[in-house]
């Protein structure tokens, strides 16, 4: 029997959600023969953004990533051009087990029946087996994203008597790997409800360490041996360190994440643009002239997702804790608001607003089925006086505020919305089912909207008349119109460093220049 796309692309989900880009794209390649032996374009869509989605560390691994894409769009390419005949493949049926629980496909066992070969075995005082049972159901019960599961997990591990060295250290791992799998699930549900997210085990007692047994005392000989193995390790161990600094990589990249490059926004006098770019640590804010010319780094640390202020001075962002205030013309930059969610704010035409999403992005959000879970805010530009605006219902985007600063325009899951803030009003002004959040820019005469999703679209404001594509690339991610609106600046993703980066292009789609590579 054939496997839908849900299930061919579990495993790659899963190592997103666990944090390895390596193993993440490993399965995004095995995932992407079968899907293209299927012929499911929709499949190898899918494939697409969650490719795009993994954080890639090391240089070997964006070069992997690059390659993938590269692969995924011919693939895609080939079968909507009819290459390859497309089969039906059956979906698997699914049932949600009450709000924000698993989702569980029917037939499947309970957390309950998946624990009872564990149970089993620490009750006949099997404590490999068990630990293996564990270990079995924990990846299960992840997959499942059941937090009421590893819960019990997590009880059984820590009642579980040890007698071995060995099997104390397999527990310890399997108590972390669990808390951690909490911690992430956690996290999701909150932002789900639109909630602010609390670690569940900031409160608990340390764990007592673990007392090593006496050992009886070493003969001269076995001492001598010791000591020429402990040399060859450290030794090994330092000309390692020397040559290839491995340490102080994997310390630059701890310390300088990276993230979505793109998403530029416009000075308000049209002479610089701000985006997402990486740099010397990781990815950061930078700005170029709009005409092209050096980049400055504008943040010491991550940042994505910027906006400039109408007045020109600062910069709002999306710092590693939240959202974050720069200057334009540099310095450090300062949290105002906490939030762990993924998507971004802007400035409202006076300054006096800023308004902000919390909440994931599909890919992270991996057990929903590919939407995602959002909620709307303003906010004073300090971070405080925080309203709610909209929420699940739509699960918005990154918002845009219209010129004259009485209405936001967004994505939603099923289209493009203009929200009129004196009354809440929400008028659709396009019709689309979006798999992720859409970005959005009001033109300066507050007549017409630019949408990046695939091309770049012009729409009218009010929702009437046709749409026009200026740029039918087929991979633009970002764009924003210039003060003045002459001009866009947009993200091509996608098509290798050859290709991708930050671009500007009249509004009749001529003049088309690559400002930035990516």
């Amino acid at each position: 029997m054939e496997r839908s796309s849900s299930e061919i692309l579990a495993p790659a989900r899963t190592e997103i959600s666990r944090g390895r880009p390596r193993a993440a794209l490993k399965e995004l390649e095995t995932a992407r023969a079968e899907l293209l032996a299927a012929g499911d374009a929709a499949g190898l869509t899918e494939a697409l953004e969650l490719t795009r989605a993994v954080p890639t560390l090391a240089p070997t691994d964006a070069k992997s990533r690059e390659r993938l894409l590269a692969a995924l769009e011919q693939g895609i390419a080939s079968l909507l051009a009819g290459a390859i005949a497309a089969p039906a493949i059956p979906q698997k049926a699914i049932t949600p087990l009450g709000e924000g629980g698993p989702f569980v496909p029917y037939g499947a066992a309970s957390s309950e029946q998946i624990l009872a070969p564990a149970r089993a075995a620490m009750e006949r005082g099997e404590t490999k087996r068990a630990l293996r049972g564990l270990e079995k159901a924990r990846r299960k019960l992840l997959d499942r994203f059941d937090v009421a599961g590893l819960g019990e997990l997590l009880d059984i591990a820590q009642r579980l008597p040890i007698a071995k060295l060995r099997h104390e250290k397999a527990r310890g791992q399997l108590i972390e790997a669990t808390r951690q799998n909490v911690r992430f699930l956690s996290r999701r549900n909150a932002l789900r409800a639109g909630e602010e997210w609390s670690d569940p085990f900031a409160a608990a007692e340390p764990r007592e360490a673990f007392k090593l047994p006496s050992l009886p005392p070493m003969s001269r000989r076995e001492i001598a041996i010791a000591a020429a193995i402990v040399v060859v390790i450290v030794g090994a161990l330092a000309a390692w360190a020397l040559v290839d600094r491995a340490p102080q990589r994997v310390k630059h990249a701890i310390d300088c994440p990276t993230g979505q490059e793109g998403s530029p926004t416009w000075s308000p006098d049209g002479k610089q643009i701000a985006y997402a770019g990486n740099g010397s640590c990781g990815t950061q804010i930078i700005v170029i002239p709009a005409k092209g010319g050096p980049k400055r780094e504008l943040t010491k640390g991550f940042g994505e997702l910027p906006d400039w202020s109408p007045d020109g001075r600062t910069i709002v962002f999306r710092s590693k804790d939240g959202f974050s205030l720069v200057a334009a013309k540099g310095g450090e930059s300062r949290l105002i608001r906490v939030d762990d969610g993924d998507m971004g704010a802007s400035w409202s035409s006076d300054g006096k607003s800023i308004a902000f999403v919390h909440g994931l992005i599909p890919y992270q959000d991996v057990g929903t089925g590919g939407f995602y879970y959002s909620t709307l805010y303003t906010m004073n530009p300090d971070g405080t006086g925080v309203h709610r605006l909209l929420g699940h219902s739509c699960n918005p985007g990154t918002p845009a505020w219209s010129p004259d600063g009485g209405r936001l325009v967004f994505s939603c899951k099923n289209g493009i919305y203009a929200m009129r803030l004196t009354t809440g009003d929400l008028v659709q002004i396009e019709n689309w089912d979006y798999s992720s959040p859409v970005t959005t820019s009001w033109s300066s005469d507050g007549q017409r909207i630019a949408i990046g999703y695939g091309d770049i679209e012009i729409m009218n404001a009010d929702g009437g008349g046709d749409l026009r594509s200026i740029h039918e690339w087929g991979s633009v991610t970002d764009v924003a119109w210039s003060p003045d609106g002459r001009r866009l600046a947009f993200v091509v993703s996608g098509w290798g460093p050859s290709v991708n980066g930050l671009y500007v292009i009249d509004r009749d789609g001529g003049h088309r220049r690559r400002l930035a590579a990516f």
